[in-house]
């Protein structure tokens, strides 16, 4: 996500901040759920949860083998490139589905990337398990500029005739796993080539706010697999109910307006 954009969002933010969230429940001790056969994944020491044994962490390795094969395809260098910024990000993490070799869209494959976020804030945020207090305009303004942001991150440094547009937003809404307040978004991703689509991408994002952190969850399918990841045994959905974030307890002065404007430049 652009710099510009994501100063955007964090001014939206700030100025509900500002108006005051909700107050603090208390949060009894997290239980997550457990699913037969799934496997464990830390993102560093920030969280914690299981992903389907047919997901599994991206290898730098096999990043590194793609980028120096001369017919990879220029999508799919361009992705690498990015999953590798992400992956060495503190607090962060990237996977995908095990029988990923080539491309996302190769036939007789079940494409699916999980990827696991810790962005840092300088403005207070909701310490994690406080109530978000977001009213229906405050919710909406987050909800237009993370979708912008969205898209401008998924189509930034694309090569020549590719194109990744995302359609079908749902409108955010907050929800509340395991007693944890949240954002939950959900969309597709459109990538064409020339004008021909390769694939679509469903995705499904969740955002917690931890005090001086944003930690963002997202699962992605391709969606002409959606019933394989439908299946019991590898329900991607479910995801978000395995994951434990550690709250931070890093303190947090309130400056006031003008220094919480301030912070974000």
């Amino acid at each position: 996500m652009k710099k510009t954009t994501w100063l955007c969002l964090l001014l939206i933010v700030a100025a509900w901040l500002i108006g005051g969230c909700g107050n603090t429940p208390k949060v009894d001790k997290i239980q997550p759920a457990h699913y037969p056969g799934w496997v464990q994944v830390k993102a560093g020491e920030e969280a914690e949860f299981a992903v389907p044994p047919q997901i599994a962490a991206e290898k730098e390795e096999f990043r590194t083998a793609l980028l120096q094969k001369p017919d990879t395809d220029p999508l799919v260098r361009v992705l690498m490139k990015k999953d590798d910024a992400l992956a060495r990000h503190k607090g962060s993490v990237v996977l995908v589905s095990t029988d990923f070799k080539t491309v996302p869209w190769e036939s007789g494959i079940h494409f699916a990337r999980v990827t696991f976020q810790t962005l840092t804030s300088p403005v207070k945020m909701p310490r994690y398990g406080q109530n978000l207090g977001m009213d229906e305009k405050a919710l909406k303004e987050f909800d237009d500029a993370t979708r912008k942001g969205v898209q401008l991150a998924v189509s930034r440094d694309l090569p020549e005739g590719y194109r990744i547009e995302c359609k079908n937003w749902k409108p955010m809404k907050t929800r509340i796993i395991n007693g944890v307040e949240h954002l939950y978004v959900t969309y597709d991703e459109e990538i064409s080539q020339n004008g021909q689509v390769l694939m679509t991408l469903r995705v499904r994002r969740w955002t917690f706010l931890n005090n001086d952190r944003i930690h963002v969850l997202i699962a992605a399918v391709n969606q002409a697999d959606a019933a394989y990841w439908r299946d019991e045994s590898r329900r991607i959905s479910r995801i978000v109910n395995t994951l434990v974030i550690r709250p931070s307890l890093a303190d947090s002065k309130d400056e006031g307006i003008w220094g919480k404007i301030q912070s974000l430049f």
